[in-house]
């Protein structure tokens, strides 16, 4: 690491030290409303991807005035300061607690898994709180999740901390295809958030009426390892916390694993899109999710 990216990461990670200090002055309720606050200063101000947010808002949501899209799109920001403050407030929580946010529904699915002696793979996405989706499911059943390590060293170690002190285990998106296996194999859950562009490695599948590409990793576990596969959305209630319905998408026993992943990932992206479609600001319209076009196949005649 270059001497004056280290100091800048450094300066950074002092910066958060110092943020989460002085939110734990207050009550989480508090720290929310000044969140608030700073979340209505920067859509205002320090508009970040404001313009990218509205424009994804409008394509997908095109039966809805300006005015909505742009009070959906002030809402998705006040939505993250909420997950980030709740996030920070994790260590202040008790493993009761951290249990007890989250309602989860149909856990039937779950437990069935469990009396068979099988794990499962859930797919879930940057929908509500999907950390605390994660600490909540650990504190009832073992859970590995896939995560991206973070430019910053030090925001990584704080980051993974919370997660290992109060919860679960992490699976770095390097070694995915090695510790997911090996965690399914022990019979644990893994969860994989399958929202964000996928690039030339994934398939694409259509999403609010257009073609995206869509992560293969989910589907390609969940085949080779012969395991259910399940949906999970973390929906913030009026109370403030979360409700949490997980579905299962049956794996497709006919056709090759190229169609079979197809098949599965284009039932996720329609589940997902279920789920905004009803809470728009609940998702991360910060990703660039629509940022290439499906490739067109030249036809030789």
């Amino acid at each position: 690491m270059k001497k004056n990216k280290k100091i800048q990461y450094y300066i950074e990670y002092i910066a958060l030290k110092a943020i989460i200090s002085f939110l734990h002055l207050f009550s989480m309720d508090t720290a929310k409303k000044i969140g608030f606050f700073l979340a209505d200063f920067v859509f205002i101000f320090v508009p970040i991807r404001k313009k990218h947010i509205i424009d994804s808002l409008t394509k997908s949501f095109p039966e809805k005035s300006k005015e909505e899209i742009k009070k959906i799109a002030k809402d998705v920001y006040k939505q993250f300061v909420c997950t980030v403050v709740e996030i920070i407030f994790v260590s202040k929580m008790t493993d009761e607690q951290i249990k007890n946010f989250v309602n989860f529904q149909n856990l039937y699915l779950i437990e069935e898994a469990m009396k068979n002696g099988r794990g499962g793979v859930i797919m879930s996405a940057h929908f509500g709180n999907w950390e605390m989706l994660a600490l909540s499911f650990s504190k009832r059943y073992p859970l590995s999740v896939i995560v991206a390590k973070q430019e910053n060293p030090y925001f990584d170690k704080v980051i993974n901390s919370i997660r290992s002190t109060k919860g679960y285990k992490t699976i770095y998106k390097e070694v995915a295809p090695i510790g997911v296996l090996r965690a399914l194999k022990r019979k644990e859950f893994v969860a994989i958030l399958a929202d964000q562009h996928a690039g030339d490695q994934g398939v694409y599948t259509p999403f609010f009426y257009r073609e995206v590409s869509t992560p293969k990793g989910p589907a390609v576990f969940a085949l080779r390892a012969k395991c259910p596969l399940y949906t999970g959305f973390c929906a913030r209630q009026p109370d403030g916390r979360y409700v949490v319905t997980f579905e299962e998408i049956p794996l497709p026993d006919t056709g090759d694993e190229e169609k079979k992943v197809e098949e599965i990932m284009t039932e996720y992206n329609r589940i997902l899109q279920r789920h905004i479609e009803k809470n728009p600001s609940f998702w991360f319209w910060f990703h660039r999710r629509w940022k290439s076009q499906k490739p067109k196949i030249n036809v030789v005649n």
